[in-house]
């Protein structure tokens, strides 16, 4: 069962960021740089009105819970699913920055192999996440791994539908190197709660296994992330733990550069290993990480708050729609932030209200459109905003 750690003594404030009320709204403000590229939704994870919810716009939803919970004193609610996509997304950038190093650990042919699903209907009404999910099963048939798709995709006890869909669009995008796609259509912090069971989250932790096989910075993102995934699951055997209680201590830190910049410490760094484009987000050498953060000796490097990578990738699929071809993106990752009301009074108020959050999975698929257009939309979006 779901464990929560009295994490701090101090009672939740209330959430104050704004609500997005449409999908399209929370893509334009999640994923900004992708707007630019984009001419229509085509689908998304976010079929029910956002109404229903209190959905921020987040560039990574998970670190970015892990940030405002601890510094403006919200309480934290987080599935193994959460951090997994965390990880996916970070090893995504690693991949596809060094894909041709990596090419012989995962495919025996050059280039890229299209891959092919198809699918009776019209694209409006094929469900698109569960193409990306079978289109999976095609990368499975194409690569040297016979245990990859099982390992990326999640398994857990709190996994939902639209999980297996972020995971199986982050799959795509990792190995977009090796493989183009195409889908054919034809007619006919005050308390934390980790959710799931102990299983889960020793689930999660024995995944970091094959991480390392990828090359030495892969390694170094696994011993990063092991003391950090060890707590998770410790958290289930004793919640009331000081020392667990000092770990979520130290989860994200904003440290202020003065007149320079501003940056992240803490663990929550372990999932801002590589920047967009697959390189490290550390200076120097790791044994000279200037870091206030380390468990069980290893130590945690600080991060640009300017920097901090976006927790969602993206793929291009070519789409043919009864003979009708359109140019598209998939995009998967933890793209917004859920507040909730715990029930409890607010610090300093004598209500209740938005206290908690929690990072929110999703994806859309976009019809690509030309740059110049695509550029003037962006600056009229933000021309309004």
């Amino acid at each position: 069962m779901p464990v929560s750690l009295q994490t701090a003594d101090h009672q939740a404030k209330k959430w104050t960021q704004k609500k997005q009320s449409t999908t399209e709204d929370l893509f334009k403000a999640s994923c900004p740089n992708n707007l630019r590229a984009s001419k229509q939704i085509i689908q998304s994870a976010f079929s029910h009105p956002l109404d229903d919810h209190h959905i921020t716009s987040s560039k990574n939803g998970f670190v970015y819970a892990l940030y405002h919970a601890y510094n403006h004193h919200h309480h934290l609610t987080i599935r193994p699913d959460d951090v997994w996509f965390a990880i996916l997304n970070q090893i995504n950038f690693y991949v596809n920055a060094h894909a041709e190093e990596l090419r012989s650990f995962f495919v025996a042919h050059e280039g890229q192999k299209e891959l092919t699903v198809v699918e009776a209907g019209t694209i409006h009404t094929v469900d698109f996440g569960a193409l990306a999910v079978r289109m999976t099963n095609e990368i499975q048939k194409n690569v040297l791994d016979p245990e990859l798709q099982k390992w990326i995709m999640p398994e857990f006890s709190t996994t939902t539908n639209n999980d297996k869909v972020v995971a199986a669009i982050q799959m795509m995008g990792t190995m977009q190197k090796y493989f183009s796609y195409t889908m054919c259509l034809m007619c006919g912090i005050p308390s934390v709660t980790l959710l799931g069971e102990r299983e889960d989250w020793e689930l999660l932790l024995k995944k970091l296994d094959k991480i390392p096989q990828l090359g030495e910075e892969p390694a170094q993102f696994t011993k990063l992330l092991t003391p950090v995934l060890n707590r998770f699951v410790a958290c289930f055997d004793n919640p009331t733990s000081p020392d667990l209680r000092d770990f979520w201590g130290k989860c994200a830190h904003r440290n202020s550069g003065g007149s320079g910049p501003t940056y992240l410490s803490g663990w929550a760094t372990a999932f801002c290993f590589w920047n967009e484009d697959g390189k490290p987000s550390y200076y120097g050498r790791p044994g000279n990480w200037d870091t206030g953060c380390k468990l069980d000796g290893v130590a945690f490097h600080l991060v640009e708050t300017d920097d901090i990578p976006a927790g969602y990738a993206s793929v291009p699929v070519k789409l043919n729609d009864n003979g009708k071809e359109y140019d598209t993106m998939m995009l998967a990752g933890m793209v917004g932030i859920q507040a909730s009301s715990s029930g409890q009074l607010l610090e300093g108020a004598s209500e209740t209200g938005l206290d908690s959050i929690q990072p929110v999975s999703g994806w859309w698929m976009y019809e690509k459109t030309n740059e110049s257009a695509s550029r003037e939309q962006t600056e009229e979006y933000f021309n309004e905003v």
